[in-house]
């Protein structure tokens, strides 16, 4: 069945009659006006096992993981994890929960937090065309939720949204969603007054109103009640941002950079300032250099891009840096990349460690341009001329 909706109620009768019917399936969900951006619910004999699409699917898996399995959300876990289905979210949630790495209540309320997810965001658009697979099913055989429970608790969501002061922002923004990012335009002392600091740090273009919810540990509505006054005074706007990568990443040949970039550089520091001092430093010279303020966070990015060479500073606020090159050292991926460790404990013990995790070269800080250059161009000579004989040896012309 193909039908446009424009109203929110058609909805919902939508996914209460496949309850009723007991259907199996796929129901695609597909915004009116960008036919791209789908979102894809699926039932099993009238119940929902699974949802997805939208902005931001990696984003959501990643922040449902996160909040309801902290322990289990890790950079090691996510380096090795690895899946070639096309739902790679519930392939990977399946096999920890083979390995019995989360429970299987974990399992539940992670599935019942995404799909809660894509629903509100569903509920909001004005105008969809949907389209029902009947049949289709996945391999999710855990979770069985009710339509009629998990549509009341969006329901009072909305409500609680809605009274936080989505009306001002709706006539802002006509198609105003929780998947834009709020950017703070100008910080100031008025402002933290109005904001926590630990919120106005957040506002850097990175988060969405769903990830400030999960970093502050604050419902989306107070988030939203929080900022309102702000972005009325124009002191923060908003922005679409990308989806992140997903985490399952395959080693792929090898492609040798264009003339105009000699090779990525990712910069591991949780000090923004370290990063803009090194991108300042080897910019010149070709390179481009990628920021990674919080590995937890970004290890999706650090996964897609392989960086030609890394530089980590192991004092990081959230993340052991030793250990976290000992893990990339682990992973097919990074296995032969060139780690540089920046630190400004330069004693015989953090040299030995550095060597112990993996690291490729130890560089102390305070940062000498010239040494920084001539250590990342000696290494990227050799990764590059490794790759380039084993690229010839595969015989690729």
């Amino acid at each position: 069945m193909t039908t446009e909706l424009a109203l929110t109620t058609k909805i919902g009768h939508a996914l209460l009659l496949l309850q009723q019917q007991q259907a199996s399936g796929e129901l695609v969900i597909a915004h009116g006006k960008q036919t791209s951006l789908q979102w894809r619910l699926y039932f099993y004999s009238g119940r929902l096992v699974y949802a997805t699409g939208g902005m931001h699917p990696v984003r959501r898996w990643y922040r449902a993981f996160k909040y309801h399995c902290p322990e289990q959300f890790s950079v090691g876990w996510l380096i090795q994890s690895q899946s070639d289905q096309e739902l790679w979210e519930v392939d990977l949630l399946n096999q920890a929960l083979e390995r019995g790495e989360i429970s299987p209540h974990q399992f539940k309320i992670i599935v019942q937090a995404i799909v809660q997810e894509v629903i509100f965001t569903v509920l909001g658009q004005k105008l969809i065309q949907i389209r029902w697979n009947p049949g289709k099913q996945i391999s999710q055989k855990t979770v069985f939720l009710s339509v009629t429970q998990v549509m009341n608790e969006v329901q009072q969501l909305r409500q609680q949204w809605r009274e936080s002061g989505l009306g001002f922002l709706q006539e802002l923004m006509s198609q105003f969603s929780p998947d834009l990012a709020p950017v703070l335009r100008n910080r100031s002392q008025s402002t933290e007054t109005m904001a926590t600091k630990n919120m106005v740090h957040l506002m850097r273009g990175q988060l969405t109103f769903w990830d400030l919810a999960l970093e502050l540990k604050r419902s989306l509505p107070e988030v939203l009640r929080a900022l309102t006054p702000l972005i009325r005074q124009g002191i923060v706007e908003l922005r679409e941002i990308a989806d992140l990568p997903a985490p399952c990443s395959r080693i792929e040949a090898f492609h040798p950079a264009t003339n105009s970039i000699k090779g990525l550089i990712a910069c591991i520091d949780d000090n923004p300032v370290t990063i803009q001092t090194i991108a300042q430093i080897l910019q010149p010279y070709g390179y481009e250099v990628l920021s990674i303020l919080n590995p937890l966070q970004d290890i999706a990015i650090l996964l897609e891009r392989k960086p030609n060479l890394i530089l980590l500073d192991p004092d990081l606020a959230d993340t052991k840096g030793y250990e976290l090159c000992t893990l990339l050292r682990k992973s097919p991926i990074f296995q032969n990349t060139p780690i540089v460790i920046l630190t400004r404990q330069d004693s015989v013990i953090d040299r030995v460690r550095a060597k112990l995790a993996g690291a490729s070269e130890f560089v102390s800080k305070p940062l000498d341009s010239s040494q920084v250059v001539q250590v990342v161009q000696k290494h990227m000579r050799t990764t590059l001329e490794a790759k380039a004989i084993a690229h010839s040896q595969w015989g690729v012309a």
